[in-house]
């Protein structure tokens, strides 16, 4: 069983980003920039599981130890594959609870790149912690996925909740939630700040 490693993106790896479409020339940042962190997690039944996720290079080191320090505090996660093992679909991989990484997209309902595209978010268990698109006007709400209506009430501390890890991942330099937001609400979401996501591209761009 894999540990706690950081590894680059093998040659079959890649293959199946760009055969799945995860991946285009479109996409603001290379293959080449980017680890796959393999980890331990503990599943919601406390047992072990191999886990991994793929982060930009330069936050690989200090998504390892996030994922060390929730192994540490026995945080159940369901499941951590990447995002070519549901052929890119963001939707499926939400439904399956699966906890993710980098995907090259944009975000939803928007022409914009998601910053998962740069590799610098990450979202935890999407069931428990639901992305819910409100309209403050009619008070109707969309959630994504549609399971994740079991977990609106945030009071309820369920097992696989983000709002006890929110303070991990600010440790590391993910201090946006997508919890802290208005609308969307995005409780599985944390990101690296916009301003810092830029620096790290432009950076990425001067290697190329």
């Amino acid at each position: 069983m894999i540990s706690f490693s950081i590894e680059d993106l093998s040659s079959e790896r890649k293959i199946n980003i760009r055969k799945c479409a995860e991946w285009s020339e479109d996409c603001p940042i290379s293959l080449d920039f980017l680890k796959e962190v393999h980890f331990l997690h503990k599943d919601f039944s406390g047992n072990n599981k191999s886990g991994s996720i793929i982060v930009l290079d330069e936050i690989a080191n200090s998504v390892l130890s996030i994922f060390k320090d929730l192994f540490t505090i026995e945080f159940p996660i369901h499941k951590a594959v990447p995002i070519d093992f549901y052929n890119g679909s963001d939707v499926d991989s939400m439904n399956d609870n699966n906890t993710s990484g980098f995907n090259c997209r944009k975000v939803m309902n928007e022409d914009r790149w998601s910053s998962h595209s740069y590799g610098s978010a990450i979202d935890i268990n999407p069931v428990q912690n639901p992305y819910i698109i409100i309209n403050h006007e009619s008070s109707d709400a969309k959630i994504f996925p549609k399971e994740g209506a079991k977990f609106l009430n945030r009071g309820l501390a369920e097992k696989g909740m983000t709002e006890p890890i929110v303070d991990i991942f600010l440790r590391y330099g993910f201090s946006e939630w997508g919890g802290n937001w208005r609308s969307p609400l995005d409780y599985h979401h944390f990101q690296i700040p916009w301003k810092k996501v830029f620096e790290m591209k432009a950076l990425k761009k001067g290697k190329q």
